[in-house]
């Protein structure tokens, strides 16, 4: 498995004290996206300025604070970070055995306290999918309380289902040309997985992330309702997730520019009402 990123986090990524595995690779491009270096399947190359030198790379490719990409996208050998292995670039992930991933999710079991386990994420987790069953289904035969975070684009998402005990979904917008054009994939399946979920899953957790000028508009607003509560609801909790540029430098590490503004900013009241909306509608709001 490819992993840009682990650690233990507290009941953010489901319930109680929980492992978090962010494995690499997405197949969409948001442009609010928290981990940019999660995009591309194979890893990013990220740089740290404090760290760049032109010692780096044999080719030439640091020029001053920066990485001249186009150098790097010819190059074969990629000695920054095989050869010299210096913080100023370095790969976003690492290859792991999923042999190596069980032992680690089992050796911290005493970790897993109030009622927590081991979750996967992104990227989109689902893009490693037959690894991920694997794991999955041998820390289900272990007894590991499991969780997944997914975008839900996966057309094989059900497999999953019975080796999952907390489904973590995003839902970013009910109009397909509009998901398309944001994040470069169709909403279709999404929807029809959430459908799915709602109706055979024991507990299924739809987070929307507010984004100003994306999602937050009574149109737009009023069809994420809609949806939901067309919804059966007994396994069901909805949450929001207000915009934030904690991925703002990441961006710039990867070589990219960040492509958001002021006006995707969410005011207080504004995510408020919109949390509040979710639980007039007699939906079951849970905080995360």
């Amino acid at each position: 498995m490819k992993i840009f990123q682990k650690g233990f986090n507290y009941s953010q990524d489901g319930p109680g004290n929980r492992l978090v595995f962010h494995l690499q690779g997405c197949n969409m491009r948001c442009p609010w996206c928290a981990n940019p270096e999660g995009f591309e399947r194979d890893g990013a190359l990220m740089t740290d300025e404090k760290w760049l030198m032109p010692e780096l790379c044999p080719h030439g490719a640091v020029e001053g604070l920066t990485l001249n990409r186009a150098v790097c996208r010819e190059c074969t050998g990629k000695e920054c970070i095989h050869v010299y292995k210096g913080k100023g670039i370095y790969a976003s992930c690492e290859e792991v055995d999923t042999e190596e991933v069980i032992r680690e999710a089992l050796s911290a079991r005493m970790m897993y306290y109030d009622g927590g386990g081991v979750t996967f994420t992104g990227g989109e987790c689902t893009l490693q999918f037959d690894e991920l069953l694997t794991v999955l289904k041998t820390l289900k035969k272990h007894g590991i309380h499991t969780a997944i975070e997914s975008n839900a684009a996966h057309p094989r998402l059900q497999e999953l289902f019975p080796y999952v005990d907390c489904l973590m979904a995003d839902c970013k917008l009910i109009n397909d040309k509009k998901h398309r054009k944001l994040t470069g994939i169709s909403n279709e399946m999404i929807l029809q997985n959430i459908r799915k979920a709602a109706r055979m899953h024991p507990w299924v957790h739809v987070r929307v992330p507010l984004v100003g000028g994306v999602n937050n508009s009574e149109k737009e607003i009023g069809e994420l309702i809609a949806f939901f509560q067309s919804l059966p609801q007994e396994n069901m909790t909805f949450e929001a997730l207000k915009y934030h540029e904690y991925g703002k430098k990441k961006w710039r590490q990867c070589g990219l520019d960040y492509p958001m503004d002021e006006k995707a900013k969410i005011t207080a009241d504004e995510f408020r009402a919109f949390r509040d909306r979710i639980e007039s509608a007699g939906l079951k709001y849970k905080r995360t």
